[in-house]
């Protein structure tokens, strides 16, 4: 096991890195809520797609690693969490690990709650549009001012307004 602990150390300090640029993108998009263009949104979400495909990748590279720990151990993968290793690490990397460890877990709850705020300011703008279109489909629906013979039908067409 010993001989994985700093390649393992080393992966959580690149997914503290990953997280922490997907939280700052988060942070920026939280910030300029509702004054961003479809071009700076886009922008923002092509970031944050990469912060997440980055993640994956070490996610995926440490769950490996994982299961030559656990090979080592004589124990199936699913058994062996990171308190664990942590809890037989050698004192030299025992700290650090918990370290890593905690700092990883502040930054998955922080993303967590700035992706809901910004998730739940997205749909009440979205919701808000919707009012919207539904208020200009209402005020389309009133028939056209002349018949098709070229006279003057009796409704005037008014637009509504609704609050969103």
């Amino acid at each position: 096991m010993q001989q994985y602990l700093p390649e393992l150390l080393e992966l959580l300090k690149e997914e503290i890195l990953h997280h922490a640029a997907l939280e700052h993108e988060l942070e920026q998009e939280a910030d300029l809520d509702g004054s961003l263009n479809g071009s700076e949104l886009l922008q923002i979400q092509m970031r944050k797609t990469k912060c997440v495909r980055d993640i994956r990748d070490l996610e995926e590279r440490r769950i490996e690693l994982v299961s030559r720990i656990a090979q080592d151990w004589g124990e199936s993968t699913e058994a062996i969490t990171l308190s664990r290793i942590i809890g037989r690490a050698p004192i030299r990397e025992g700290p650090a690990l918990q370290q890593c460890y905690s700092e990883l877990q502040d930054l998955v709850h922080r993303i967590r709650n700035l992706a809901q705020v910004t998730s739940a300011n997205a749909q009440a703008r979205l919701k808000a549009i919707d009012a919207t279109l539904a208020a200009i489909k209402e005020a389309l629906k009133i028939h056209s001012t002349y018949s098709e013979a070229g006279r003057l039908q009796k409704a005037t067409p008014t637009l509504k307004s609704t609050s969103a």
